[in-house]
């Protein structure tokens, strides 16, 4: 896990400027809702991070990369800074994480990130607010989607479970 996260970390830093694709489907003209990324357990140089990443396997803007870009420089100062953005009111795939965000790539390399991630499908509500949240743990994390009143909207996507060495 943690040569991923340097693997992931070394591309980012290598591929200079990252194109994302919008989270809405060219030419679409429908109803849309919003779905947020959310943070927990800010501490300084790290927090839990719960992000949409893809929408119908195309790469969008998350708050992790907006984090990293807009805190370069800072070394152990991070400010969590959260994407929101517009999404189709039609059936889609929607690909949701959950990880702990570290300040630096030392943190990273060495840090636990408690990772999970998957893919769900989601048929969003025409002018709703979703927001992404999770719960991270060294036994096991989890992600989903709720909507504005804290309701559980979405299949919740689950890590394997570790087992005690």
């Amino acid at each position: 896990m943690k040569k991923f996260i340097v693997l992931v970390t070394s591309l980012l830093l290598l591929s200079g400027c990252v194109s994302f694709k919008s989270s809405l489907p060219e030419g679409y003209s429908g109803t849309t809702s919003t779905i947020s990324d959310s943070f927990s357990n800010h501490e300084g140089s790290t927090a839990h991070f719960y992000i949409v990443n893809k929408v119908n396997g195309l790469a969008i803007e998350d708050s992790g990369y907006k984090t990293r870009v807009v805190n370069s420089g800072r070394g152990f100062n991070m400010t969590p800074t959260m994407v929101s953005r517009e999404v189709a009111t039609i059936s889609q795939i929607i690909s949701i994480a959950g990880f702990v965000q570290f300040a630096t790539d030392g943190q990273a390399m060495f840090g636990d990130s408690m990772l999970v991630t998957g893919d769900i499908e989601f048929t969003p509500v025409a002018g709703e607010r979703y927001k992404v949240n999770g719960k991270l743990t060294k036994n096991g994390s989890e992600v989903w989607l709720e909507n504005s009143s804290g309701e559980v909207v979405s299949e919740v996507v689950k890590s394997a479970v570790k087992k005690a060495s």
